[in-house]
């Protein structure tokens, strides 16, 4: 019997009521610069169009695969289902509004095969879309002075890597059990970097790779809250997770000030994309 050819990436799409975004999202991995991937779809249960739009995709192109369980909720679920259902040797999640530039893939296989101690790679992101130079919402993550490379780095500098940017081994994601599905950890892609860290080296791509919607159906909270998550992760874990300061809305002054630090950021990583 002829081996089923294997894919060397699988991604990783969680879906829910994603019917406005999700065939540009598709659209950024099918034009990737590496095809050698599947694209693995989970629904979690949408009430809109969304499967609609998969199933014609999935009509189209043998590597897109779609799978639909129970409401969860919870990204984390859908999530840890397709990295069940993955055969490829490297995974890549991507947030159903969330695109890719037509390089991040191949640039970041690249760098871990050429880098055999590293469990994770990482690049940059920028928001776009309901957002421009002069909102609260823009900017550039991390900044380049702020990528995290260690456990320290993180705990030290919060959490920068969205989660879209990543590409991890397999191996080593199933190792630490995936994302945690506890419903009152609402920072789990942050405690799973963490988790990597520990057993692992991660890197860092200084370039823009992924794009980030801000949009007005995303779910947002208070600083208060977000502060209240960070501290059950570091309650559960037993971390020592500094307080993060707040550094938004505090007047047009400090805003200029914030914004034009990512732009800086963001204008020296495309000059120096020019020379790679």
């Amino acid at each position: 019997m002829m081996e089923t050819h294997k894919p060397i990436v699988s991604v990783v799409i969680p879906t829910f009521n994603s019917e406005k975004f999700i065939e540009e999202t598709i659209n950024s991995v099918l034009a990737q610069t590496l095809d050698n991937l599947e694209i693995i779809v989970v629904d979690d249960k949408s009430s809109d169009n969304t499967n609609v739009i998969i199933k014609k995709f999935k009509d189209k192109d043998e590597r897109i695969k779609l799978y639909q369980i129970p409401h969860s909720g919870k990204p984390s679920v859908p999530r840890n289902f397709g990295v069940k259902k993955a055969l490829g040797k490297y995974i890549a999640f991507l947030d159903s509004d969330d695109v890719w530039k037509k390089n991040k893939l191949e640039k970041q296989v690249y760098f871990l095969e050429k880098h055999p101690g590293h469990i994770l790679v990482y690049s940059m992101s920028v928001t776009f879309d309901n957002v421009n130079l002069f909102s609260s919402s823009f900017e550039i993550l991390p900044l380049l002075h702020k990528a995290s490379i260690t456990k320290n780095d993180l705990i030290k500098n919060g959490n920068s890597i969205t989660c879209s940017s990543v590409l991890i081994k397999k191996e080593f994601l199933l190792k630490v059990g995936g994302f945690d599905e506890d419903p009152k950890l609402q920072v789990e892609d942050f405690d799973l970097w963490i988790r990597l860290c520990e057993i692992g080296e991660i890197g860092f791509i200084p370039r823009v790779q992924t794009y980030y919607r801000v949009h007005n159906k995303q779910f947002s909270s208070d600083w208060e809250t977000k502060q209240y998550r960070v501290k059950y992760l570091a309650e559960k874990r037993g971390w020592n997770i500094p307080e993060y300061k707040f550094r938004r809305n505090k007047g047009f002054f400090f805003l200029f000030i914030r914004n034009t630090i990512h732009i800086s950021n963001l204008l020296l990583v495309k000059l120096l994309s020019i020379f790679d």
